[in-house]
């Protein structure tokens, strides 16, 4: 028992994964940021391929045109240098701006936006050699890196091979082609070995967030003395207790808020409490409470009701009859079919005057006697009852 109390068997509570996403430890694969980049630039050098020849042309030709004519001085070096790093910033700066673009949306869809600053605290016991360096080199985690990263170098150099294999011949014969022409062949080799790689690696950087995922959720994986110590914790917790108690109250107030508006009558306390009541013929076996509340959840009935229309009446003993004994979703007690017939009775009495109206009996003591008829035709529904 005390070995299985000490095994990590039980799934993280919401808890510790907020505390491992405070740390900045959560499932993330860099591989998947590097396939974006390499999509980034593959966009960027197959859509401005054109103009960044142009640019590399031009800057080539004015290089060699200034080293040909003018006289190399301090001043002419500096020139020259400034106006060519210029040019090279105008060519790089769209690339430089999409990598770090995708960077970040690469790690905002993985984690979503994480501000901590405790990957950045200075730690000294990372430093000891033996107590956190050799356990985590020789870890299954580093031996998976081990593996993944010697084989995405197999890949990609099998790539490059396959890719650049068939023009060996042109390859060695690039010293005898024009300047120009020998940068086209190059860039547009490196392009295609580019776009080669991204889509291999798009399949490793799949695999890989999931293997991220998985090892994430072992780490985090707690004991059942774990789960046991942090429940206690939980329950002495204020902060927590009040979150509990208002998620709680908000999945009775939506609840209410759907119930309600399905009620044929509220039966009040004036002072605070409030019954919704529903009753359908050949549906319902008797009237049901859909939802009752007392103070502030009784005026979220109320004011539910007259938004929706559905008659208030006022009835002290009923009301508190139901409060106390029926619950929300049971039908009333037998003992107070009479009570609950004539309020319902009421209430079909003012649909058909007049369709849709909120009752005028709100705000009076309580409900007036009925006539016998409507009376004793509800109670025959209802098997002659009360």
């Amino acid at each position: 028992m005390a070995e299985d109390a000490g095994e990590k068997t039980e799934e993280a509570s919401e808890k510790r994964r907020d505390e491992f996403r405070e740390r900045g430890d959560v499932a993330r694969s860099r591989d998947i940021i590097s396939v974006l980049i390499l999509l980034a630039a593959a966009a960027y050098f197959v859509v401005l391929g054109p103009w960044i020849w142009d640019q590399f042309a031009r800057f080539t030709t004015h290089f060699l045109d200034l080293r040909m004519h003018m006289d190399f001085t301090p001043e002419s070096a500096m020139s020259l240098g400034t106006s060519s790093l210029l040019r090279m910033l105008t060519i790089l700066a769209p690339l430089v701006g999409m990598v770090a673009f995708v960077s970040v949306l690469g790690n905002v869809a993985q984690v979503g936006l994480i501000l901590t600053t405790k990957p950045l605290e200075p730690d000294f016991e990372k430093l000891n050699f033996f107590t956190r360096f050799i356990p985590t080199f020789f870890s299954k985690s580093a031996l998976g890196n081990l593996v993944g990263s010697l084989l995405k170098i197999g890949v990609v150099a099998g790539i490059i091979w396959l890719t650049v294999d068939s023009d060996l011949p042109r390859i060695r014969s690039l010293a005898t082609l024009p300047l120009l022409a020998a940068i086209r062949f190059i860039l547009e080799r490196s392009l295609e070995i580019l776009i080669n790689v991204t889509l291999v690696l798009v399949v490793i950087s799949i695999a890989d967030y999931f293997w991220s995922r998985y090892t994430t959720e072992e780490k985090m994986k707690m004991t059942r003395q774990e789960v046991k110590d942090e429940s206690k914790e939980q329950e002495g917790n204020p902060h927590v207790k009040g979150q509990m108690r208002k998620r709680a109250r908000d999945i009775v107030n939506r609840k209410m808020a759907s119930a309600v508006p399905t009620a044929d009558v509220i039966v009040n306390n004036p002072t605070h409490l409030s019954i919704a009541l529903r009753y359908r013929q050949g549906v319902d076996a008797a009237p049901i409470v859909v939802a009752k509340g007392a103070d502030h959840m009784a005026m979220q009935i109320r004011k539910i009701a007259a938004a929706h229309n559905i008659p208030m009446v006022e009835n002290v003993p009923l009301a508190r009859m139901l409060y106390k004994h029926v619950k929300v979703g049971r039908i009333v007690p037998s003992q107070s079919y009479r009570a609950v017939a004539e309020v319902l009775a009421y209430v079909y009495r003012l649909r058909a005057q007049k369709p849709v109206r909120r009752a005028p009996m709100a705000g009076t003591a309580q409900v007036r006697r009925l006539d016998q008829a409507n009376m004793d035709q509800f109670r025959r529904r209802n098997g002659n009852v009360g």
